[in-house]
């Protein structure tokens, strides 16, 4: 090959790695910075909630949110298509005018190239800096360095402090039912300021902060509040997991790719329904969504032998077909009815009964308008809560008046915060704490320490069976306290920003004793 040709060759490789790496960039800036966007304006979560998600069974998961983040980034993508084709074009334009001018005039074509170099060069870098600072940006978002940085630390907070729920030690003479309600992303943020909220100026819940006030509901301040999501329990599956084991949800990653696959989830944990299950509790998990997602049929079969029943039971029952299914699968208008029925089922039945419940209307992204929903708020989120509070409070009032009532504890419960930023926008997550209401216990509120409290989604497990009449040693489980005792949390021994950087950590005894 000649001097000359070998020239051509070098120059049209380095011409085409040029376009490339730019084209690249381009991509990355326009398309990764819209995602970016998008996601900031829709979404509160973090790299752990994301990791924990797409490795486990998504099998039943509503994708519509992904139409709007297509439609959110494909004007960008168009742009960056056609600003690509421009610069192939515009660089084809320059390199043929740079050879004719290099014909007339050596020195004037020398110049062109090495302007033509020194602008490219400045493009790359240009490309390469904005494309890191967006990196740079997502990291700081989602705590992506801070979650592999903290992964390194062992913790000791299990060693020191764990109790191993012991079935014989946790005794009741007469326990209650237990009604266990999840209402999805229930946070007490969407209170009005003066009754507790956080930047509302009306009450999104007046129903449930009405039930604080008549009943049970520990609080982290002295009006409505709640108990904070810590690090593995802001997810709803992780929520369930921890409010019924003590511990909060941090398997291997890998361990939860696919729980049908696993014999067995959680094998070390002693839960909830492993508890009510040996003493001889009729157990069931309602919910409006296909049970298999996230690992949650796995999860209440495995530990308390529970009866599931989702939205294709529902189908199976004739209550609606699949060609009716909306959002997630059920309407939480029709899980309150199924709800109803199969108390009056299982309330008839020989032995005690523990119906665990999900509702899911107020799920990310701004909730699901159903037909009961009003239009009186301006957002769409605002008058799905507001429904949703009204929901509730029927339903409670329709349990109220069963003859199975008296004998019963109900207990609800927010799973997590909201993923979105819907109506939260701006208020620090530390002071977006969760609901819980406690209905018909044999406690007196008044002889309890319900107000400023700082409490996490571990101390449910002792609380709720308390709720129910178990009494249990020294009033602690797992790393969660019985909040009806005069005992303190550990995130109240130990601050919360301490206890919830010891959860972000390894613990070789929690992967051994729990997973």
């Amino acid at each position: 090959m000649s001097q000359k040709k070998s020239k051509n060759v070098i120059t049209t490789i380095l011409l085409i790695l040029y376009l490339i790496s730019m084209s690249l960039f381009i991509l990355i800036y326009m398309v990764l910075n819209a995602l970016f966007q998008w996601f900031q304006l829709t979404f509160c979560a973090k790299f752990v909630q994301i990791m924990y998600t797409i490795r486990s069974p998504l099998k039943g998961a509503d994708t519509h949110f992904l139409r709007n983040a297509v439609k959110f980034v494909l004007p960008s993508l168009l742009i960056s298509i056609a600003l690509i084709i421009g610069l192939i074009l515009v660089d084809k334009l320059v390199r043929k005018w740079t050879a004719r001018i290099t014909l007339k005039s050596k020195a004037i074509g020398i110049t062109l190239l090495v302007v033509g170099i020194a602008v490219r060069c400045i493009l790359f870098y240009e490309g390469f800096t904005t494309s890191h600072l967006i990196l740079r940006n997502v990291n700081a978002s989602l705590g992506v360095t801070e979650y592999f940085r903290m992964k390194a630390e062992e913790t000791k907070i299990y060693d020191d402090y764990y109790v191993d729920p012991i079935v014989d030690d946790i005794k009741a003479d007469n326990p209650k039912n237990l009604l266990y309600i999840y209402m999805e992303s229930m946070e007490t943020t969407y209170a009005s300021v003066n009754e507790g909220g956080k930047q509302q100026d009306v009450n999104y819940i007046p129903n449930l902060t009405t039930m604080s006030k008549e009943y049970i509901s520990f609080s982290d301040k002295e009006l409505l509040g709640g108990f904070h999501s810590s690090y593995g329990t802001d997810w709803t599956m992780a929520a369930m997991f921890a409010s019924q084991a003590g511990v909060p949800f941090l398997f291997p990653e890998q361990q939860n790719d696919d729980f049908s696959e696993r014999q067995g989830m959680a094998n070390g944990s002693v839960t909830l329904g492993d508890i009510l299950n040996q003493k001889g509790y009729y157990q069931e998990f309602l919910c409006g969504s296909d049970a298999t997602f996230a690992g949650r049929k796995q999860f209440y079969t495995q530990h308390g032998n529970y009866h599931i029943y989702d939205n294709y039971s529902a189908v199976d029952d004739g209550y609606l077909t699949e060609d009716d299914f909306v959002w997630w699968g059920l309407a939480d208008k029709d899980l309150y009815r199924i709800a109803k029925d199969e108390l009056t089922r299982i309330s008839k039945l020989d032995q005690p009964f523990n119906l665990t419940m999900l509702t899911v209307d107020t799920h990310h992204v701004d909730g699901y308008v159903c037909e009961l929903c009003g239009n009186e708020y301006d957002t769409q989120l605002g008058n799905v809560v507001a429904c949703a509070d009204k929901q509730i409070e029927e339903f409670i009032e329709w349990c109220q008046q069963q003859p199975w009532y008296e004998d019963t504890v109900i207990v609800i419960l927010g799973d997590h915060p909201r993923m979105d930023n819907s109506l939260v926008d701006g208020v620090d997550y530390v002071d977006r704490t969760v609901y819980n209401c406690f209905i018909n216990t044999e406690y007196d509120k008044d002889n309890l320490n319900l107000k400023n409290r700082v409490m996490t989604t571990m101390d449910l497990y002792p609380t709720v069976l308390a709720s129910i009449g178990f009494s249990i040693p020294n009033d602690r489980l797992g790393i969660g306290t019985n909040l009806f005792s005069d005992k303190p949390t550990l995130a109240e021994q130990m601050g919360y920003e301490t206890f919830n950087n010891e959860m972000k950590k390894y613990s070789s005894f929690y992967i051994k004793k729990c997973s």
